[in-house]
């Protein structure tokens, strides 16, 4: 009898399903570009859905019947189909929705390890989308010169090297999609250009310590994002030719870049691949001077390979694997020629390098991931494999010349080894009718090997092999208009180090220094780091919110272990620093006016400043206080005319005599001058767009010179800089498009930042003067 009962229950389920309907299709936008994580909701009926990462969405077991459904995603306009939908039938429908200007500041972020809008942020972040960074990236292929308009952010130096491009005054740690790039252990300031801006999908910029991807950033994260499969047919493919030169002086200063994607989405496959090869020629300063090949971007050979698969198990599982290749060197026929500080640049003669091409050698990131929407419950997982394998060579300097074994000089190398998983857990909950939320928990494992040798093979920083392992917790409640978020991480850091000997040198010919035997051990570092914030968002007019967040970093241990002095790692351990950002702000919207703004103070006990003691940069321990603000308005003055801009203000000091009178000011390698950005934009009828931004740099004269004129590293007067770019694209027709940038419109005669608060001769190198780039897209 119960056999009979189930067998007639399981008929009669059976045979409702297959009465029931299903909607399914995809949602995308003007341009074609699907749209993932929209919302699919059905009024006065408990259907709902989102789209995938490739823009697909699915609703099954629908009663047959008529019912309206609600089409929305945050920066679009809601779409409402009325829909009649008959027993067994099964309805394909396909959205576009439009951009909604009255919502683009809700844009969906992801480095928070979740997904979500700004409005549910208690923070302050910048994002560049896919467009502004096609335009940006016509006045210049440098990520880190892209970046320039960000708020909070420090001006590019222009070189290989990022030192001194902080955020908010401290340094920042990098991702590509999550994967650390920077190198914390021994901190080589070149993790800003690791990637091709054809690959990135946006740019997202969470701004003040955290601790969420856990070692180094101080500053906050910068998070490239790669482009996300999101073809509509089989194949489809992008073709960008571009080319720029020098408008001062032409000769030899020709550069040109080809790139070629192909994406398609072949049933639950999507894809997209990318290979890109770029040459540049020299780069000329506003006399039309061959800029200084130390650390330049002139004359190198950059190569990027990109792949990304995602496959839709179900509506529930996703996989996605992703690999990028990244590699850029130089090859000039140029040497540095030192300037005289304050009197006349530094420049490029010709001349033979007795060293090995220097540049980012290469760069291997690669990703695995699973997700899991409702795994058990309505718990969602995510399982993240990770790797990276990087190389990096700087330039020749007879810093590292030894006489009793030839040596002239030497090429020192960063290499890190990286490999990490992330396990992720998210569990929404409710209590009552007016709370609910989610909760982010999980563990994250890192392993993470870094060396810095010379390329003769010389010895100069070990093996530092770190263990990490960080559980942590994430708490998301929503009341009402309040969001409140809370968090903890718990840091536990093991860092082994082998038995070595500091190398033995003869400083640029001078005194010997050196040949220490040290003694190896293990360090342990353990932390607990804390995040808590609050956001009211009632009013569009005005949503207020503040936060405190902690981070935790170990201040470039590998700098501390080349120039040990001690013979056991014991007594030359360097504690890491906490440091603590607490941030107001607020973010508004009147009319056809967006407006954000942000106080913030980072404090610190320990330091990680740099001070030049006897040739030789140690790391300053002392506690620090940075402190600033950031202001932002983007305003469409017609329906074709956008008009924007913003202000940093940065300032930092140090509490010298650690008696909590912070009375030294900070380096400019960390504390960057006042900077405005602004903007002019003008669209015409979907075909034409015209940009025009003005970079305005401040200046910062904080230190006295030493008796002769000269000043330490860190501390040269800063002069204020003006500049202007100039970007226009032509959609010629719906598959090509021309672009044409002009970088420096008005040949501003100026020295980079680095240039004047660095303060020594070989260094004191002059920006790019005025420089033409054209391309041409074509889309099949």
């Amino acid at each position: 009898m119960k056999s009979l009962l189930f067998s007639t229950l399981m008929l009669f389920s059976v045979i409702a399903s297959a009465q029931n309907a299903s909607l399914s299709g995809r949602l995308t936008n003007t341009l074609g570009e699907v749209i993932p994580f929209a919302t699919i909701s059905f009024q006065k009926a408990p259907y709902t859905s989102t789209t995938s990462e490739t823009g697909q969405y699915i609703i099954r077991d629908i009663s047959s019947g008529s019912y309206t459904v609600i089409y929305s995603s945050p920066g679009f306009t809601t779409v409402v189909r009325e829909v009649n939908l008959k027993a067994g039938e099964e309805r394909i429908l396909d959205i576009q929705l439009e951009e909604d200007i009255k919502t683009l500041d809700e844009i969906i972020i992801t480095s928070n390890r979740r997904i979500e809008t700004l409005d549910e942020v208690p923070s302050s972040v910048s994002v560049l989308s896919s467009a502004q960074i096609e335009k940006l990236s016509l006045t210049s292929n440098s990520v880190a010169d892209i970046m320039n308009e960000v708020p909070g952010l420090a001006l590019s130096t222009s070189q290989t090297s990022n030192t001194g491009q902080t955020l908010r005054g401290r340094k920042m740690l990098i991702l590509i999609d999550g994967i650390p790039q920077s190198t914390p252990l021994r901190n080589g300031s070149r993790d800003v250009n690791t990637i091709d801006p054809n690959v990135i999908e946006r740019i997202e910029v969470i701004k003040g310590a955290t601790a969420i991807y856990g070692n180094g950033a101080d500053g906050g994260i910068i998070n490239y994002i790669t482009k996300n499969p999101k073809a509509s047919e089989k194949l489809e493919s992008t073709t960008e030719l571009s080319s720029g030169i020098s408008l001062v002086d032409t000769d030899h200063s020709l550069s040109s870049k080809l790139s070629q994607t192909f994406s398609g989405q072949v049933g639950k496959l999507g894809y997209v691949a990318n290979g890109s090869f770029q040459q540049t020629g020299v780069f000329r300063d506003a006399n039309g001077e061959i800029i200084s090949p130390s650390y330049g971007l002139g004359e190198t050979d950059q190569y990027n390979l990109f792949g990304k698969f995602n496959y839709q198990i179900n509506q529930d599982h996703s996989l996605e694997f992703m690999y990028n290749y990244f590699s850029s060197n130089q090859d000039t026929e140029y040497i540095n020629q030192p300037g005289v500080y304050g009197v006349r640049p530094a420049i490029g003669v010709i001349g033979e390098d007795p060293g090995v091409a220097q540049g980012n050698r290469y760069n291997h990131n690669g990703q695995f991931t699973y997700n899991a929407f409702n795994l058990i419950g309505n718990t969602d997982f995510n399982l993240n494999l990770y790797f990276q394998n990087f190389q990096t060579i700087y330039g020749f300097s007879p810093f590292f010349s030894n006489e009793e074994t030839g040596y002239e000089g030497g090429q020192s190398m960063i290499e890190s080894d990286k490999k990490g998983a992330r396990i992720n857990f998210k569990t929404p909950y409710t209590l009552g009718s007016k709370f609910s939320g989610d909760i982010l928990y999980g563990v994250d494992i890192l392993n993470d090997v870094t060396s810095q040798y010379l390329v003769d093979g010389r010895l100069w920083v070990p093996e530092i092999d770190m263990s990490n392992l960080a559980p942590y917790a994430q708490l998301k409640s929503l009341y009402k208009d309040f969001v409140f978020k809370a968090g903890i991480r718990l840091e536990n850091i093991n860092i082994d180090i082998p038995d070595y000997r500091t190398i033995y040198i003869y400083p640029n010919g001078g005194t010997p220094q050196g040949n220490v035997a040290v003694e190896g051990g293990e360090l342990k570092y353990d932390a607990t780091t804390l995040n808590v914030g609050l956001r009211f968002n009632r009013w569009s007019q005005f949503k207020p919110f503040a936060s405190f967040s902690q981070s935790f970093s170990i201040a470039d241990l590998g700098r501390t272990l080349r120039s040990a002095t001690e013979n056991t790692v014991g007594n030359i351990s360097s504690e890491a620093v906490i440091a603590n950002n607490y941030e107001v702000g607020f973010n508004s919207y009147l009319g056809r006016t967006s407006i954000s703004g942000a106080y913030f103070l980072s404090t610190s006990e320990l330091g990680a400043t740099y001070r030049e003691v006897n040739g030789i940069f140690q790391i300053a321990r002392q506690p620090e206080k940075v402190y600033g603000f950031e202001l932002a308005v983007d305003t469409k003055l017609t329906d074709r005319i956008d008009l924007g801009s913003s202000l940093s203000w940065t300032e930092g000091k140090l509490d010298s005599e650690d008696n909590d009178n912070y009375d030294t000011w900070m380096n400019g390698d960390r504390i960057p001058p006042l900077k405005t950005v602004t903007y002019l934009s003008y669209n015409a009828f979907d075909k034409l767009n015209l940009r025009l931004s003005h970079v305005y740099s401040g200046r910062r004269d904080r230190f006295e010179p030493k008796a002769d004129g000269s000043y330490t590293y860190g501390q040269g007067r800063v002069e204020d800089i003006n500049l202007f770019n100039l970007t226009a694209n032509y959609k010629m027709t719906n598959q090509t498009s021309l672009g044409l940038g002009v970088e420096n419109l008005f040949n501003e005669d100026y020295y980079l930042p680095i240039s004047q608060w660095d303060a020594r001769p070989q260094n004191y190198i002059k920006g790019n003067g005025a420089r033409l780039s054209l391309s041409l897209k074509v889309n099949l």
